[in-house]
């Protein structure tokens, strides 16, 4: 009847589940950060990819003028959306392709395209 009896109160007591979540909880407080920041870093390396980008479809597009059309500025500041609207309209690329990550709310028409030329390069514009 005793082997019965401690079988059935085989289990974890309380201490031992409270230091189980203790520990998953400061295992948590450590990786999620880590987690947060590869992601943000993850989206200003793809904004930098995409702006060398569309420094390659300006620098074609400048060097063909499709159908007779105006050269996009090149000099440092901002980059107008209408010029990028002319990659779109020559088929460079697609509307899809040109907004920037690091915008905190895109707002799906081309108001989240901002970009500017600084140094010779394509740089994201953060809000």
């Amino acid at each position: 009847m005793n082997r019965m009896i401690s079988a059935a109160k085989r289990g974890f007591t309380l201490i031992e589940i409270l230091i189980v979540v203790l520990i998953l909880s400061v295992l948590a407080a450590l990786v999620v950060p880590a987690v947060v920041s590869a992601l943000d870093d993850s989206k200003v390396e793809a904004s930098e990819a995409r702006g060398h980008q569309i420094l390659t479809m300006i620098t074609r597009f400048n060097e063909f003028l499709p159908g007779g059309a105006a050269a996009i500025p090149t000099t440092d500041g901002a980059i107008a959306a209408a010029d990028l609207q002319s990659l779109v309209d020559a088929g460079y690329c697609a509307t899809s392709d040109l907004p920037n990550q690091l915008v905190a709310e895109p707002a799906g028409d081309n108001t989240d395209w901002q970009w500017e030329f600084s140094g010779g390069k394509v740089s994201p514009t953060a809000q």
